[in-house]
């Protein structure tokens, strides 16, 4: 298990003597997670540090008028919403769904905040995640904004991305998505069908499935974003 845990990004540079002292102290919670099950809901809140250990989990994030649907695939090691513990809100913005039984690490925010940040490489490594996560969301805020209607739709996904590679999928009717880019429908759908010629998506009713983000970002509005640490 100590092997494990260390090889977290969280607990990188830590000891195992470190991380005993840690687990005489802190109470982690190793859940299984059943395939199809919801373990954590758009809109709860955030009291727990919860980290995927195994298995693959669905990102759901549904729009407040409920107009669209944004799913992406997250794999280990991916800790779920860790900025969401701090700040003004302190909710999820999305919900966890296991796509396969899953295994999950989950620790009270008490003892995180009592315990954990008592150890500076782990609050240093922490800070650098959220820090890391920030600067990417910057970036795409900062980017010269695209063009082509192409980049347009690649960009409004990006922002409400919680990862920028792996696959997503947008469940959202073609009226919806003209009209959160103030264009006609039928140069969405032009658009659209364009993508799919070049491999980047695949389209169905009411739904976009794209096997690689980071792919469709660098080749419709030439932005080739960091691997996900």
């Amino acid at each position: 298990m100590y092997e494990s845990l260390l090889k977290l990004p969280y607990f990188q540079g830590m000891s195992k003597n470190e991380l005993t002292q840690i687990l005489d102290k802190v109470k982690f919670e190793f859940i299984k997670i059943a395939e199809g099950q919801t373990f954590v809901r758009q809109g709860d809140s955030c009291n727990r540090f919860i980290v995927l250990l195994q298995g693959e989990v669905y990102a759901e994030y549904t729009s407040a008028n409920g107009s669209y649907r944004l799913t992406e695939l997250l794999t280990p090691s991916h800790a779920i919403e860790p900025y969401s513990m701090f700040g003004a809100s302190t909710n999820y913005r999305r919900s966890y769904i296991a796509k396969s039984d899953s295994n999950i690490l989950a620790i009270d925010k008490k003892f995180f905040y009592s315990d954990f940040m008592q150890y500076n490489i782990f609050t240093i490594n922490l800070l650098n995640l959220i820090s890391y996560k920030a600067q990417q969301q910057s970036r795409i805020a900062f980017y010269d904004s695209p063009q082509s209607i192409e980049g347009r739709i690649a960009r409004f996904m990006a922002l409400r991305c919680e990862t920028l590679t792996g696959s997503k999928r947008l469940t959202i009717k073609m009226e919806q998505l003209a009209a959160q880019l103030s264009e006609t429908r039928m140069n969405i759908s032009r658009a659209l069908n364009n993508m799919q010629q070049k491999g980047l998506m695949e389209l169905s009713r009411k739904e976009i499935s794209i096997p690689s983000f980071n792919k469709l970002l660098s080749e419709e509005w030439s932005i080739v974003m960091q691997p996900e640490k």
